[in-house]
């Protein structure tokens, strides 16, 4: 459930394991708070032939670019969310609606899982973090890459950096600042990135109850994350994603957003759902059904041209940097996902 974010103070590094047990402790202990969860996967919703086929008239007298924010437009009014979607191909970034500055959530877990590897970190607690989203795994990750390198936030930066994908992290990493454009050119070269093969197939391996939107989509790789910044009652659900094609890759993030006060909840209203968890799904899936046609016909026609470089995809080396012994810092803990 979700609670306020939880602050530490500097410790020594042999004291980080008690440290981590603690937070774990701490974040158990909020279950009993209300609020959104996770989206609900069980109310899925896929788009209608005639939306699609209006879709595809936009591309046609248009171009991706119209299609994509006409899509986005849709999509807001009929289920009262804050759009940002982002897709990217070896030439050009296409984006429609908001830039998608709400916390990166769990979508944050992708880089530091590759980082954590790169490191030394076992598979296991990339699966934990990847196809769970299990926190107290990516804490651990997190760890990993803090303890070799001296600092987790860097190395982070670095990575994404190294692949024209810019982030502020935060050491309450789910609250990063990661844009679905910056997401989506990473997830654009995902694929191509030896460190990375392990945590792209975890990605096409996430648990049935969090594949929605894109996860739901055949042959995607794809990571979600949900939570409520509840400095200003909003809920974000949003997603990041690879989609081989013939001739590559194509990267996507998405992200959908709504107000949870209660002077704000008129998007439910004759909506046929009863929690933002519920309409959240809906949506994301609404998108992802749409998109993937308009992919696949910019494909046919060309305006799309798929990521097939990987000469250049593993530009930074890791590296091992043996911090002094009271210079790691326990990363403050959010409770979304």
């Amino acid at each position: 459930m979700f609670d306020d974010v939880i602050s530490f103070q500097p410790l020594p590094r042999r004291a980080i394991a008690l440290a981590a047990a603690a937070s774990i402790a701490v974040l158990t202990s909020c279950s009993t708070l209300s609020g959104p969860g996770a989206p609900t996967a069980t109310t899925s919703s896929t788009a209608e032939d005639t939306v699609i086929a209006d879709d595809l008239a936009v591309l046609e007298e248009e171009n991706l670019e119209a299609a994509i924010a006409h899509l986005v437009e849709d999509v807001e009014k009929e289920f009262g969310a804050t759009v940002s979607l982002a897709v990217v191909d070896g030439k050009q970034d296409f984006l429609a609606g908001a830039d998608g500055s709400e916390p990166a959530w769990s979508t944050i877990k992708v880089p530091i899982a590759i980082a954590a590897l790169r490191d030394g970190a076992s598979e296991e607690l990339v699966d934990a973090a990847i196809k769970e989203s299990d926190n107290d795994a990516a804490l651990a990750l997190w760890n990993q890459v803090e303890w070799t390198e001296g600092s987790a936030q860097h190395s982070i930066e670095d990575l994404l950096n190294s692949f024209d994908s810019e982030v502020e992290t935060d050491e309450a990493f789910g609250m990063s600042t990661w844009k679905v454009k910056d997401q989506a050119r990473f997830a654009s070269h995902l694929g191509c990135i030896p460190e990375a093969e392990y945590v792209y197939d975890a990605m096409s391996d996430i648990v049935d109850w969090q594949k929605w939107g894109l996860s739901g989509l055949d042959g995607v790789h794809s990571k979600g994350g949900w939570g409520l910044d509840e400095d200003d009652g909003e809920y974000t659900s949003r997603q990041i994603g690879v989609m081989p094609v013939d001739g590559g890759e194509i990267g996507i993030a998405v992200s959908a957003s709504w107000q949870t006060w209660d002077d704000d909840n008129s998007y439910l209203e004759d909506s046929g759902y009863d929690a933002v968890e519920d309409i959240s799904a809906a949506a994301l899936d609404e998108i992802a059904s749409r998109l993937e046609i308009l992919i696949e016909k910019a494909l046919e026609t060309g305006e799309l041209d798929p990521v097939n470089d990987c000469s250049e995809t593993s530009r930074l080396a890791p590296v091992a940097t043996q911090p002094s012994a009271d210079s790691t810092e326990e990363p403050a803990q959010e409770s979304g996902n």
